[in-house]
This record gives structure tokens, sequence and C-alpha cells, in this order.
């Protein structure tokens, strides 16, 4: 009776599992950032924005019909317009979804950074930049077809990415960016 009664509960979590599955989604996004890094440590004529891309690939499990988690993986060149303020990010974000409508979602979460190349010659702040990049990532989306898709994000740097080990007094900075993206999902 214990067996059979384990057999068919195994049975029944691998048929819910395989239907939950059949709903999941996979993509890629590319979009535009415009980056700074918020700091009165950076010279006033430092500051200026800098534009860069974004690209990667996400996977959407909903848990609800109107609540899912998109984890990402991409690419982001962010920073600011002067080169030796330019740093590059591998990131993982971790969206929590809300669909408001078929149409229109809104999704939050916090995102890793790992950073994969800065400007060699970094005579700005005579400084380099910290290896992790932590942050908190809010925006809407839109679905334009049932594949195609558009969203506007905004990422708030929560940690220190300045490596401030060798200037006097310490120097703090922070990653803000938007996030202007349009993708696809299989």
């Amino acid at each position: 009776m214990k067996k059979t009664l384990l057999c068919a509960t195994i049975l029944l979590l691998i048929g819910t599992l395989d239907a939950f599955a059949q709903e999941n989604s996979y993509g890629v996004r590319l979009g535009a950032n415009l980056s700074s890094i918020s700091s009165d440590d950076i010279p006033e004529n430092l500051e200026d924005s800098r534009f860069g891309i974004v690209v990667g690939f996400l996977a959407e499990f909903p848990v609800t019909e109107k609540i899912s988690i998109q984890p990402e993986f991409q690419y982001s060149s962010q920073g600011n317009d002067d080169e030796a303020l330019r740093v590059d990010y591998l990131q993982v974000p971790i969206l929590f979804k809300y669909n408001i409508s078929y149409k229109f979602n809104v999704h939050i979460g916090p995102q890793v950074g790992l950073k994969i190349w800065e400007w060699e010659d970094n005579t700005a702040l005579e400084t380099n930049f910290n290896t992790f990049d932590f942050a908190a990532v809010a925006g809407i989306g839109v679905n334009l077809t049932e594949n195609f898709f558009a969203d506007l994000r905004y990422g708030f740097g929560l940690s220190n990415i300045i490596d401030d080990e060798d200037i006097p007094g310490g120097a703090d900075g922070n990653n803000r960016n938007i996030q202007l993206s349009f993708g696809y999902k299989l």
C-alpha cells in the first residue's frame, strides 16, 4: 500500500511538473543603457552618462497565472562617458514579474554583476573598480506580439563599485542605469 501511494504521488508530481514546464519560455533581449556612476568623489567634468548596450538571455517560469520568476544572464556596458570610468559586467538579474494583463507587466528583483572589463589607464580616480556589483532592478514591460516584447528598467546600485584602497579618505560610487530593450521569446 505504501509503495502504491508513493508511486502515485511521484507520478502526480512528475505530471504536474511536466505541465508546469510546458508553460516555461526562453528568449533573448537586446537594448541600450544610459548609465552613470553616482558619486560625490567624481569630478564634475567626468560625470557625463555613458550610452552602452545590454544583450542577454532569459527564462520565464510561471508560478501562477499572474506571477512568474524571470532569471536572466546578460552583458551590460556601464559607467560614465569618460574612458577612465567605463566598466562592463556580466549580470544575473532575478526578476519577480507580475502580469497586470496579457499586454503589460511590472518586474522587480535583485541583480549581481561580475566586472569583466575596465579601462586600464584609470587616472581619473587613481583607482580600480570592485569585482562585484549588487543592484536592485525595477521595470515595466509590454508584449508587442505573442513572441516580441519591450521593457524599460531602472537599475539602482546597492554596493560601492569603487575600489578605494589606494585613495586617501576612500571613495564611494554606485551604478545607476536606465535600460530600454527589445526581446524575442521562443
